[in-house]
């Protein structure tokens, strides 16, 4: 079934059609396969390729900041592999998470039409209403014998459940809390009251699945922010005075009632108050606090180019030896990360790419807008405590859906020309 045309987008041959289908059911793939996704991945790169009407596609790529943005950032990457430490393997390593944001004008071109813009937010949120409905059934101890093994394997060091499926807990909570906010939205945009309530209490549902029954903190503190954004959307600055009662509230709900976040939150005090710098700490918060003062230090001998891509692990191991404490080729906080392999130009580099993601998020139509901002607000916080672009789902959910919605603008600008 091709996708529905409009005079106003240009015709589509049967190859596109078919590589924008691709990359529309990697929606529905992403949450819940890493092995599929990578398959339809290369099936849109393919029959890119092989699609023609380059012309259009090379307008729709640079007339975007975004696409040219990420092209940018995949550039000094590229340029990062030249010097430095590290073996070419570990040059490799990274450069190949890196350059999944190619994937932004990848897709760009293929999503010109509205249409296929919500059918791939629909294919996501059918993935994660999948998600949601086989997490509560393990919650309660009703997941059938033969689904068993979709469930992640648990954290051993965690003593309270964690109703994860297809993905771990960092994950699934960070897609789940997205997904909430999207849900939100679609509750606010339908005109249908029974469509608007069904859409509130699934909203509900994915939020509550991220506080009562999933361990990963990031998808607490991701879920907070998209709904302080989500009411300043809704009511100004009244929306984030209501935002912070409501957020204070759940919270305190949360740690009456939630073993799970009661635990995860006192964990992070009782940790972090622990932590004495060049110690070594096996725990969770103390391994992120030797991270981050290790990584800080690679920063601050090398500021300006860092240690090339590839060259991390080797200049933390050589940070920490003699010490005891822990080697790492990851210190939890992409910014720190960026900021040790290619030094400050390149945090720079990553701040100004985000940075065209929320002025061209200002320029899409609704509600494609504010979805955008609302993903670069999860993957900015998501950030601090992780490296998320050396992490397949999240960097490829980021790229991915980036693509889907700043199509729009490309596509407007070149019906303009």
């Amino acid at each position: 079934m091709p996708l529905p045309s409009s005079d106003t987008t240009p015709p589509r041959n049967a190859l596109t059609t078919a590589a924008t289908w691709c990359a529309i059911a990697m929606g529905f793939s992403l949450p819940i396969s890493t092995a599929a996704s990578n398959i339809l991945l290369v099936a849109v790169v393919v029959l890119f390729a092989l699609s023609a009407d380059y012309k259009r596609k090379f307008q729709a790529v640079v007339s975007n900041p975004v696409a040219m943005a990420c092209a940018a950032f995949c550039t000094l990457t590229l340029l990062g592999c030249l010097y430095g430490r590290g073996n070419p393997a570990d040059k490799l390593h990274y450069l190949g998470k890196y350059l999944t944001l190619l994937a932004v004008p990848l897709l760009v071109p293929l999503f010109a039409e509205r249409a296929a813009r919500i059918r791939a937010l629909f294919s996501f949120c059918a993935a994660m209403l999948l998600t949601l409905g086989l997490s509560f059934l393990i919650r309660f101890g009703w997941l059938p014998a033969f689904l068993k093994p979709l469930m992640a394997t648990p954290n051993p060091l965690v003593h309270v459940p964690d109703a994860v499926v297809f993905k771990l807990s960092i994950t699934h909570g960070f897609l789940m809390a997205f997904t909430a906010f999207l849900l939100a939205i679609g509750a606010r945009q339908t005109e249908s009251l029974r469509a608007r309530w069904t859409l509130a209490v699934l909203a509900a549902l994915a939020a509550y699945n991220v506080l009562f029954m999933v361990i990963g903190r990031t998808g607490y503190v991701v879920l907070a922010a998209l709904c302080v954004y989500f009411l300043f959307r809704r009511f100004g600055r009244r929306g984030i005075v209501l935002a912070a009662i409501g957020v204070l509230l759940v919270a305190a709900a949360s740690y009456q009632w939630s073993e799970s976040f009661r635990q995860r939150a006192g964990e992070v005090v009782a940790e972090g108050r622990a932590w004495k710098q060049g110690r070594g700490d096996p725990t969770s918060i103390g391994l992120r606090f030797d991270y981050y003062s290790n990584t800080l230090s690679i920063v601050r001998d090398r500021p300006l180019f860092g240690v090339g891509i590839g060259g991390f692990e080797q200049a933390y191991g050589e940070r920490i030896k003699g010490t005891g404490m822990a080697p790492s080729n990851n210190p939890h906080n992409q910014y720190l990360l960026i900021a040790a392999q290619l030094g400050l130009l390149g945090l720079a580099c990553l701040l100004w790419l985000y940075a065209q993601v929320w002025r061209g998020a200002g320029r899409l139509d609704p509600p494609f807008g504010e979805i955008a901002r609302g993903l670069l607000l999860a993957i900015v916080i998501g950030n601090l405590f992780n490296s998320f672009m050396l992490d397949f789902t999240e960097r490829t959910f980021f790229a991915w859906l980036s693509g889907v919605l700043f199509a729009g603008w490309s596509s407007r600008n070149i019906q303009c020309a």
